[in-house]
């Protein structure tokens, strides 16, 4: 039985098998659906079956506004589930304002767990996942995104960012320049038919990038590793160095770091010095 509150019902972020068995459930007992834009979500609604049920847009410049609608529609007994054009409403989405309106008038707000774009590239990232900071998306501007990316320069934690196509190689660009060896995971088009995940450093990446221009597009989730300090970097991972160790004997030096490389974030020209070294 579900009960009278405003639910908060992510949304696949990419496959669509990827909604829940609740997240249904809300939303087909739906007496009203908020949804940031309102004919993306009927075409979702439309593959999951959802019938008809009466829906108002609630994106960032009326969620305010649409606070009422809802309590009223909430207190009268109403089911309202609120969504976005894909993932968890609020990560980089709007309702915070509408929750925040609705907390006031003692509404009873209802979390639903489920797809979320960041989680799920930190996931699998290969990064410290202990603790990390999400940062949603970057400044636009060159000289507040320099900020941006300096304030982590120091880091001792993985944080999230979201970016566009258009602009990643600009980013990555930024980054290079604040930390070139700073361990990164560009994770593309999560969940999708394409979905990628580079993990390598920041360097590398750019370079790989700019030979492989044609991966420079889809929805992007950067994830940046923490801060390694000069002491730290000096030395290649017992892992890496072992798995490195192993892979030369049967293949090429160069594609043995390459594959290392992609798999533990290591860079490249240390892995090839390490690898010399050993076949010394």
């Amino acid at each position: 039985m579900i009960e009278s509150a405003l639910y908060i019902v992510p949304t696949p972020i990419g496959n669509l098998d990827d909604i829940t068995l609740r997240a249904i459930e809300v939303l087909k007992s739906a007496t009203l659906i908020a949804a940031e834009d309102t004919r993306h979500s009927k075409i979702l609604l439309d593959k999951l079956g959802v019938g008809a049920v009466k829906m108002i847009s609630c994106n960032d410049h009326n969620e305010e506004q649409r606070a009422q609608i809802i309590a009223n529609e909430v207190q009268a007994g109403g089911i309202v589930a609120l969504i976005s054009d894909a993932g968890t409403p609020m990560i980089s989405d709007p309702g915070y304002k509408l929750v925040s309106a609705l907390s006031e008038k003692k509404v009873k707000v209802v979390p639903l767990p489920g797809p979320c774009a960041a989680i799920t590239a930190l996931c699998a990232s290969a990064l410290p996942t202990d603790k990390f900071l999400f940062m949603g998306f970057l400044p636009v501007k060159d000289k507040e995104l320099t900020q941006k990316l300096e304030s982590i320069r120091l880091s001792d934690t993985t944080t999230v960012f979201y970016e566009s196509p258009r602009r990643i190689m600009n980013t990555l660009e930024k980054l290079q320049q604040v930390d070139p060896k700073r361990v990164v995971a560009l994770c593309r088009e999560m969940t999708k038919t394409f979905e990628t995940i580079y993990r390598t450093n920041v360097s590398d990446l750019i370079t790989y990038l700019q030979e492989h221009s044609d991966e420079v597009r889809g929805e992007f989730v950067l994830v940046v590793g923490p801060h390694i300090s000069d002491e730290q970097d000096d030395e290649l991972s017992d892992s890496a160095k072992s798995a490195l160790a192993k892979m030369i004997t049967s293949m090429k030096v160069k594609e043995a770091c390459q594959i290392v490389s992609d798999l533990t974030g290591e860079s490249k020209n240390k892995l090839y010095d390490y690898a010399l070294s050993l076949k010394d």
